[in-house]
């Protein structure tokens, strides 16, 4: 009977694990396909196909986890799945933080102390990764099947609030007197603060780990962590596809392509880029690209 409920319980994560993943994989694919096509392939995509990499990866590992019905030794194979999902669903959701760090960078180029901050704010982003990756590592090395307790949990949940409050707050800062239609300033403010579902998911993850035994419920919360993490860094680029095809004649046009122009030490507007496959000259990354496609639209 015993033996049963684990497997059924095994089952049970597979499937949760494989109905959120899924969400989240197709929505990155998508994302990554359309700004290929659209020839905007950035940083912060860079950010989300890394993520899009390791969320498969540890899919894959809990499809191919071998059910452990015995006090015997672990299978290797099991090892090192949990070792790759433990690791591997913290780097993802950290990823995808990245991704999105790098999404203000692009979309509202700053006034340069903002641009810094954001800058500082991306370092920041990469130490809280490296330390609670650390500390999991540490945890697997000392505890069977990567047993995460109390002390994981409240790194955990420090690290995901700070860095989620700051990826809420910033897009305020970040457009703050920009000229912007009202519906645009919506859908981006939405799309970014939608990070503080994270928390949320985190704060249940959490207390979960508080338990004496988390079971089969943390697990499945820590998979919907990852892939929610991994929608919600693709959610601006899916939303602004959307308006394009809602508005195709609004003013605002292609949100994801926009950039702050300061035309002084307080005031800044958006000037949209819209790349074309019937323009002669389509307006690329490169510095100097950029600045001859705002000088023109500055005319």
């Amino acid at each position: 009977m015993h033996h049963l409920v684990h497997l059924l319980s095994r089952l049970y994560t597979l499937a949760a694990a494989i109905a959120a993943h899924s969400v989240a994989i197709s929505s990155t694919l998508f994302r990554l396909s359309y700004r290929w096509y659209t020839t905007r392939f950035w940083w912060e995509d860079a950010w989300a196909a890394l993520a899009l990499l390791l969320d498969v990866l540890c899919l894959i590992c809990s499809a191919i986890e071998v059910p452990v019905l015995d006090a015997g030794p672990v299978p290797l194979i099991d090892e090192v799945s949990i070792w790759v999902i433990s690791i591997g669903l913290t780097c993802v959701v950290w990823s995808a933080r990245m991704s999105v760090a790098f999404s203000f960078i692009r979309v509202a180029k700053p006034a340069p102390k903002l641009r810094r901050f954001a800058h500082c704010v991306t370092l920041a982003f990469a130490l809280m990764w490296m330390s609670l990756a650390g500390q999991k590592l540490y945890v697997c090395f000392h505890r069977s099947r990567c047993q995460m307790g109390s002390d994981v949990a409240i790194s955990q949940l420090v690290a995901d609030s700070v860095s989620d409050s700051i990826l809420v707050a910033l897009p305020f800062a970040l457009l703050r007197g920009v000229k912007l239609s009202k519906n645009a300033r919506i859908l981006i403010l939405c799309a970014f603060s939608a990070s503080i579902l994270i928390t949320a998911v985190t704060v249940v993850l959490s207390a979960l780990l508080f338990l004496p035994s988390p079971g089969t419920t943390a697990l499945i919360v820590a998979h919907v962590q990852a892939a929610l993490s991994l929608l919600i860094c693709n959610l601006l680029v899916i939303v602004t596809f959307a308006y394009r095809m809602c508005h195709r004649s609004d003013s605002d046009g292609d949100l994801d392509q926009s950039y702050i122009r300061s035309d002084g030490p307080d005031t800044a507007q958006f000037t949209t880029v819209i790349l074309s496959q019937q323009m002669a000259e389509p307006c690329g990354y490169a510095p100097e690209v950029h600045s001859r496609c705002i000088g023109s639209e500055g005319g």
